[in-house]
């Protein structure tokens, strides 16, 4: 069924989640429609009249356009969206690399110190711990970059706020640890065992991040969460992510070279890049579900 965009008329695909001519997100209906063409117009042209009800001429594409990372106001970019996003129709993911890697820059680099420290010390719990503390860190990790995308300030607490979502992230994180495992145990006495490595490492990353971001913002069961992100990932696109995955985990351990320092500027860039990834492919739940 043919759907127009409302703010600049172009006819829009099924699933399209914004215009590809000016960056409308497509699910915006009514007041919340108008609010959004009224801003982009005042961005365009502050000193431009706006009339209600009249409509007002397209807005020239952007970087941002294709549901690409929509950053705060703050950094003279395209004016930002509603904090809700829907989620993606399942068998409709768009792999966009570039646009993950730089708005997950532009996320940590918002609060890189307070990222950085707080990467450090869940590295250092989660040594020290036997791994027990690393999913639920990671997630609270994760929980600093929405709150980020979402233009509220994150705080060192939000790295120990799991309200609930401790031993879901704690078992994720454990099942992906003993996949990679068991799949090493069983070829580390052949010829194959690297090759497991370089097949295993990038999907594992991947989803593994997924599925702690999907965790904190879904609140689902283990279960649903790991089978929702293994369909996407294990489709006809497998090649794709894994070179996704590959992408991010060469990036993440890039940080070695800087006498590992380096790993607490390149861990939590792709935990951040990760985060918008998931912004696009599923959509980010209700904003104030971060503060409960």
């Amino acid at each position: 069924m043919a759907s127009w965009c409302p703010n600049c008329g172009r006819q829009t695909s099924e699933g399209e989640k914004f215009c590809r001519q000016c960056g409308m997100p497509q699910h915006l209906r009514g007041e919340e429609a108008s609010a959004w063409i009224l801003e982009a117009q005042r961005s365009a042209s502050p000193d431009a009249p706006y009339t209600q009800g009249m409509n007002p001429p397209p807005t020239a594409p952007t970087s941002q356009t294709g549901a690409a990372y929509l950053p705060p106001q703050s950094f003279g970019m395209a004016p930002q969206p509603p904090a809700y996003y829907p989620p993606a129709q399942a068998g409709h993911s768009h792999i966009r690399l570039g646009d993950w890697l730089s708005g997950g820059w532009k996320i940590y680099s918002q609060n890189w110190l307070l990222m950085s420290v707080a990467t450090a010390i869940a590295c250092g719990l989660g040594s020290v711990s036997a791994g027990i503390l690393a999913g639920p860190l990671l997630m609270g990790l994760f929980r600093m970059a929405f709150k980020t995308m979402r233009q509220e300030r994150p705080e060192f607490s939000d790295l120990f706020n799991w309200h609930g979502r401790f031993w879901p992230a704690f078992l994720a994180f454990l099942i992906f640890g003993l996949i990679y495992l068991g799949a090493s145990g069983l070829s580390s006495n052949g010829p194959f065992s690297g090759l497991v490595s370089l097949v295993l490492w990038p999907f594992l990353t991947l989803m593994t991040g997924l599925t702690t971001a999907y965790l904190l913002e879904r609140r689902p069961d283990v279960g649903s969460a790991i089978n929702e992100v293994a369909r996407m990932v294990f489709s006809r696109d497998a090649l794709m992510w894994w070179v996704v995955g590959l992408v991010f985990t060469t990036i993440s351990f890039a940080g070695i070279i800087g006498c590992f320092v380096g790993l607490f500027v390149t861990i939590p860039w792709m935990i951040s890049a990760s985060a918008v990834a998931y912004r696009d492919l599923f959509g980010i739940d209700d904003p104030n579900r971060t503060n409960q």
